[in-house]
């Protein structure tokens, strides 16, 4: 069992990613230079420049975005996570190009760089070069594999995974290999449901007798107790040659970005690979960034707000803000603040709020849909309450019912809660225990994952979901 299989991919699947990054970085200097070069005709005809404008920019941006996964081709470059990903790429790779061209003219180079020539370059770059990666995913969707996983699981866990990847419906090709003999032949999770086609013994000769790569990966959906010692040391060498081997914990992160609560510890937040640690750098710059962001929220939007006050006080007798206390980082209580979208008392008469709900005020159902409402947390946010980006801040009676019912409820307090999160934009508003579990998976992969380019990706889709009138 601890030989290695060689899986040999077919010529298309070889050759094109090495091809398609080729391609896409001539899209990128092409794209660069001939921005670059229309802008400058247009906007100065005086400009002068030359090499270094025109190939540092595009080779330090192309660096970065090699990094985000900008030039792999099987690389989802449609997805909302990656065009934050990319922006973010084309930001610190444009702006070391700059500072490379004009270290040069320090040095001696004949040309020099408008600054406003090269922002606005930078910003059509970014948009084009995203635009034509998004065109390239899907025009070239019919030539990507159609790859399968492989699952190597037992009854209880292939159960529970099959299931969950039906409730995703993604339409994952799955093929099920079993821990016990017994269960060769067997349906997986019932009438209709793929069968355990064979037995982990066989797991090597069914690699190898695959002569085009159809696995996408290995996913073990079986406790590691009930795997022989060699067959682990087999799949860790199929990891690390061949194909990769998720466990569930992993798969579930790496696939569907969320963190399952029926596999957790109550050691979970201990182990390695968690960004969220004290003094962190980005810890820091994130507290910095909020401070900044919600005061210039509060300055943009001070007109807005005072037309929405008086709107209010117009409708409905009753304070124009809600203050409710909610529960924040470490457990703390606070008072959170909202402008008023409900009949005043009306929170007393029920948790949730439901489609059509008859407390809410016509303007208020305006605010909610339109996120308006969350306003005033950017006060919240300035004191140090709340984050711009977190899990949403809970009222505590929720808190108290959730934590008494629900596993690793409490881990959601690691962390400060934000007026949007990774939680609200990937799932729609919940009015019950159930939406509430599903959102801590989502809250707790944020936890497990906070970094920069998770909170651009947020901001991204908390823009689309306010331009296209999603909430409640």
């Amino acid at each position: 069992m601890g030989q290695h299989v060689s899986i040999r991919p077919g010529r298309l699947s070889l050759v094109i990613p090495w091809v398609y990054p080729l391609i896409l970085f001539l899209f990128d200097l092409a794209t660069w230079m001939a921005s670059y070069s229309a802008l400058a005709l247009v906007l100065d005809k005086n400009q002068h420049y030359g090499a270094p404008e025109l190939f540092l920019p595009p080779l330090g941006v192309g660096i970065l975005l090699s990094l985000v996964g900008g030039y792999k081709y099987l690389g989802d470059t449609a997805a909302l996570r990656y065009a934050a990903e990319h922006f973010i790429a084309c930001f610190f790779g444009l702006s070391a190009g700059l500072v490379a061209v004009y270290l040069l003219a320090n040095y001696g180079a004949s040309s020099y760089s408008s600054r406003g020539i090269y922002l606005l370059t930078g910003i059509v770059f970014s948009i084009v070069s995203l635009g034509y990666r998004r065109f390239f995913w899907f025009a070239l969707g019919r030539l990507r594999p159609k790859r399968k996983l492989l699952v190597l699981a037992d009854k209880i866990q292939g159960r529970q995974f099959y299931r969950a990847c039906l409730a995703h419906g993604e339409g994952l090709k799955l093929e099920f290999i079993a821990t016990e003999p017994e269960l060769v032949g067997q349906p997986v999770a019932g009438r209709d449901s793929p069968l355990f086609e064979a037995h982990v013994d066989d797991l090597a000769a069914r690699l190898r007798s695959h002569s085009e790569n159809t696995h996408e990966a290995i996913v073990v959906a079986a406790k590691d107790s009930s795997l022989d010692p060699q067959i682990l040391g087999f799949l860790a060498s199929v990891h690390f040659q061949d194909l990769p081997v998720y466990s569930l914990l992993t798969f579930y992160e790496m696939y569907w970005e969320k963190m399952p609560l029926h596999l957790l510890t109550a050691t979970w937040p201990l182990q390695a690979g968690f960004h969220l640690v004290k003094h962190s750098a980005f810890a820091a710059a994130k507290r910095l960034t909020d401070i900044l962001l919600s005061a210039f929220g509060i300055l943009l939007a001070a007109p807005l707000m005072l037309l929405i006050a008086i709107l209010i006080r117009i409708e409905s007798p009753g304070p124009v803000i809600f203050r409710q206390t909610r529960v924040g980082q470490h457990r703390r209580p606070f008072t959170l603040f909202k402008f008023r979208t409900m009949r005043a008392g009306s929170e007393e008469k029920g948790i949730y709020t439901e489609k059509n709900d008859n407390r809410i005020t016509r303007v208020g159902k305006f605010l909610r849909t339109m996120r308006f409402d969350e306003f005033p947390q950017f006060f919240n946010v300035l004191r140090g309450d709340m984050s711009l980006i977190g899990p949403r801040a809970e009222w505590i009676k929720c808190v108290e019912k959730y934590e008494a019912i629900i596993p690793h409820y409490h881990f959601r307090h690691l962390v400060r809660p934000g007026i949007t999160g990774w939680a609200q934009v990937n799932y729609p508003y919940g009015a019950s225990t159930e939406d509430a579990i599903e959102k801590l998976t989502y809250d707790l992969y944020y936890i497990r994952n906070f970094s920069l380019t998770l909170d651009a990706s947020v901001t991204l889709k908390t823009i689309h979901i306010m331009l296209f009138g999603k909430g409640q």
